[in-house]
């Protein structure tokens, strides 16, 4: 094998041989040049990737407070959607019902009278009713069934003038009335259906005929209280009696003393008389009866479901 030679360089004449190191240090040179530009090179890059990497920082942070601040707000609204619904106010319904009496009676402290009129209507409702209107106060009627124009306007003036309409029978006959649990229920259903249909008022008020106390009837009273209160009535007696019932005509000034005679220092007083044709001394009576009711303070009502009521006996 033939082995090359070096070129020769000739300088001035004399022989110049090549040398290695000028070679490898060309390449040293070169390869430090390529390690600095790297270097730079990663430099920017590492510097490239920690501003994106803030940057991201950053973005995932505001996401974050961005949710953050979603989710308490979503929170907030749930929970005052959540009150709102806790205080809602309670759906108040009403049906209509019987009235009922709690025992306490109205205007406790107060001395109060209710007058009461039974056996009406009459051609003495009409005067009966102008009366109560002069001195503005209202009272109570126990009716029986009376058809005619007449009496049925009437019925229609004791509701509309704010006194109350109360059941007293159909007929007063004690022995329809009384002949039977069966007669009475009849009876009392009957009256109260008329009345509807005279008024358009359903009322619950009941007063027996000869009261509550009474001798005559056949049926066991017991059992007529003990419908009454099923069905939803109030029955009322009296604890003061005018005492026109005693007679045809009763003198008015009897009448009169009668009433205020058993009038005292108690709360409550439910006074009878009588609303019948020939009772004209009755009707005579009442405005006296009023005048010194109102002159000692005593507040005169009408039956109402807070009148606590007055019952001669119970079931």
């Amino acid at each position: 094998m033939k082995r090359v030679k070096r070129p020769e360089l000739r300088l001035h004449g004399q022989k110049v041989r090549l040398k290695k190191k000028p070679v490898i240090l060309a390449v040293s040179v070169l390869v430090l040049i390529v390690l600095l530009v790297s270097v730079s090179v990663h430099a920017a890059s590492k510097k490239h990737t920690q501003k994106v990497s803030a940057g991201v920082a950053e973005e995932t942070a505001a996401a974050v407070e961005e949710t953050t601040v979603a989710e308490e707000k979503l929170s907030e609204e749930e929970t005052t959607t959540a009150e709102e619904e806790t205080t809602l106010p309670e759906v108040q319904t009403t049906t209509a019902a019987a009235p009922q009496t709690d025992g306490e009676g109205e205007y406790p402290g107060c001395k109060k009278v209710y007058l009461t009129f039974d056996d009406g209507p009459s051609p003495n409702t009409t005067r009966i009713l102008d009366i109560l209107d002069q001195y503005g106060v209202k009272a109570t009627f126990f009716t029986i069934c009376s058809p005619g124009e007449e009496n049925e306007e009437s019925l229609k003036r004791i509701v509309s003038s704010g006194n109350t309409l109360a059941i007293h029978s159909v007929s007063h006959e004690y022995s329809q009335v009384y002949a039977s649990i069966d007669s009475f229920k009849e009876d009392v259903l009957d009256m109260q259906q008329w009345l509807y249909e005279q008024t358009g008022v359903t009322t619950w008020f009941y007063r027996f005929p000869g009261g509550s106390s009474n001798k005559v009837a056949n049926c066991d009273i017991s059992d007529c209280i003990n419908f009454l209160n099923e069905q939803g009535f109030v029955y009322f007696d009296w604890n003061v009696s005018s005492g026109d019932a005693s007679a045809k005509c009763v003198d008015k000034d009897t009448i009169v003393q009668n009433v205020l005679s058993e009038i005292g220092s108690r709360e409550e007083y439910v006074v009878l008389m009588h609303d019948a044709g020939a009772k004209t001394t009755t009707v005579e009576a009442l405005p006296e009866i009023i005048e010194y009711l109102q002159a000692n303070d005593y507040m005169i009502l009408p039956i109402t479901a807070n009148t606590k009521p007055v019952q001669h006996r119970h079931s």
